[in-house]
């Protein structure tokens, strides 16, 4: 007998209330949360319902992903589930996990519903169902080649490689397929392939937003990932430890492979980046900005003007990361071209616009007169630059703002510049003590010492910082320095499969035997 207390469920749509038993029921397959407006709670029903035959059957229809997921669900079951093939919205993406169907039932659903044709053959992969691939007679995708290679599937995987092209059709990162718009593609790590699906998250406290309670800072309980094919982010009750990784150090300074073996590709997608590798980054990026990513472009924009071109040609992108945006204009006015700089943009202004190269008198001249908010770092540029003349000019112009944020911020060594700064205060009515510290404001880059155990995104270090020994590219950090020892790394000074301890290159310890070898062993 229904509970009359319990709100309808268009009503439990919208009530958000976070509770740790709720979710474990839900994962657990034992009971539907009464509130369903918070997002975790959805994703731990959607769990359920993959994992649980029967579960949650009263949300069919609610939600979209409810009805994929039970959908799923039962076609795993050996059901044929009644969907209406003109609407997307029920068709499940991923329909061989946690199980797979019999061959015969994933046949009987392609000739029911032949829409589903590349999911039914991507089961086929999983499964190693090779007489009913071949039946399908599809166009050959690179996503269901990479999942044959990693199932074993070598017959399947055989096939698709030995056509002439293979084509990007299955999308894991949008759930989605295209058999229209075919677009020639290698393997090149897009595919969520099957032993991934089993690594799961842990859910944690999810806040529930109160307009009388706002904060900046509020957990969802989950990590939001790129690929998602299952619908539930992969959330649980456990953590699971990494399976070990492919070690991508090697593709990391040699020319990457027409295709890419299985691998955790995110590093690769972070060192191009630091570089400014249009080639390796256009090639490896994924359609979702990965973490660390913007730290890393602003990075290589700002070292490569040919990858500042790129990122600035990029009109898709919109609206592009403000610190990105920044790092162009930069780049740009340091090659002495002012045309990134709109009239009426005040917001996304580069505020280092002097290193790692420095533009023409001329060129900050113009600047100030067109940007005078950009003041401050017009007159750091003139000191960078040893640009006296045009220091004296400008200092005239500089507002009370201007100056402090210059002083406070930068040492100024040159009696010419300390001079023309103290005259410009005595104008303005004010007095600051401006530093003549002979530390550099950009020291240079320390290698680390540190053997790093295994590649991963885990070695680039990210920062954000307002300090004035930080303000590199606009505040931003990016340190590769741990990468780029273990890319030097000989292997036998590499640490070993599974050791966990904390090991310098200090020539005396490590590596072993140095003294009695010497650098010539």
């Amino acid at each position: 007998m229904a509970d009359d207390n319990v709100p309808l469920i268009s009503e439990r749509l919208s009530i958000p209330k976070y509770t740790v038993d709720a979710c474990r029921a839900a994962i657990r397959g034992e009971m539907v949360p009464v509130a369903l407006g918070l997002e975790l709670s959805r994703l731990c029903i959607i769990r359920g319902m993959r994992y649980h035959t029967g579960f949650a059957k009263e949300l069919h229809g609610t939600l979209p992903e409810f009805t994929r997921a039970l959908n799923a669900r039962a076609i795993m079951n050996n059901t044929i589930p009644d969907m209406d093939d003109s609407l997307d919205e029920e068709t499940p993406y991923c329909i061989w996990h946690p199980e797979v169907a019999s061959e015969s039932t994933y046949r009987c659903l392609v000739q029911r519903y032949p829409h589903m044709t590349y999911q039914v053959a991507r089961a086929c992969a999983v499964a190693g169902y090779t007489d009913l691939y071949l039946e399908l007679d599809i166009v050959p995708d690179a996503h269901i080649a990479e999942e044959a290679r990693e199932c074993g599937s070598t017959a399947i995987f055989n096939h698709i490689m030995a056509a002439s092209v293979t084509y990007s059709i299955m999308d894991d990162y949008t759930r989605s397929i295209d058999t229209t718009n075919l677009k020639p593609s290698h393997l090149n790590g897009d595919t969520a392939v099957r032993w991934m699906l089993d690594i799961k998250q842990e859910f944690t406290h999810a806040d529930v937003e109160d307009e009388d309670d706002f904060s900046l800072f509020t957990s969802r309980g989950f990590e939001e990932h790129y690929f998602n094919i299952t619908e539930d982010m992969c959330i649980d009750e456990y953590t699971t430890p990494k399976r070990p990784a492919y070690d991508v150090t090697p593709l990391l300074y040699a020319p990457l492979p027409v295709n890419l073996p299985t691998v955790e590709k995110d590093l690769l997608i972070l060192m191009a980046a630091y570089y400014g590798d249009i080639d390796r980054y256009a090639r490896l990026r994924r359609p979702v900005m990965i973490e660390k990513e913007v730290n890393c472009c602003v990075r290589g924009i700002y070292h490569s003007t040919m990858f500042a071109i790129w990122w600035a040609r990029q009109s898709h992108l919109k609206p592009k990361p403000a610190a990105i945006d920044q790092a162009i204009k930069a780049r740009y006015i340091m090659n002495n071209v002012l045309k990134p700089i709109s009239p009426n943009d005040s917001s996304s202004l580069p505020y280092l616009i002097s290193y790692p190269g420095l533009g023409h008198p001329s060129t900050y001249r113009v600047l100030a007169a067109h940007k005078p908010l950009m003041m401050p770092q017009i007159l750091r540029a003139c000191i960078a630059g040893n640009y006296a003349e045009l220091f004296q000019e400008l200092v005239t112009k500089a507002t009370k703002s201007d100056i402090e944020l210059l002083v406070k911020h930068h040492r100024i060594i040159d009696p010419r510049f300390r001079d023309a700064v103290d005259k410009r205060m005595e104008e303005l009515g004010f007095s600051l003590t401006v530093s003549s510290n002979t530390i550099p404001e950009v020291e240079l880059a320390r290698s680390s010492v540190n053997i790093p155990r295994n590649a991963s995104t885990d070695l680039v270090d990210t920062s954000f910082s307002s300090s004035s020994k930080m303000q590199f590219m606009n505040g931003l950090q990016c340190d590769v320095s741990l990468v780029e020892l273990l890319a030097c790394l000989p292997e036998e000074w590499k640490l070993a499969e599974g050791e966990n301890r904390h090991v310098e290159l200090d020539y005396v310890e490590w590596p072993p035997n140095w003294e009695k070898r010497g650098p010539s062993s």
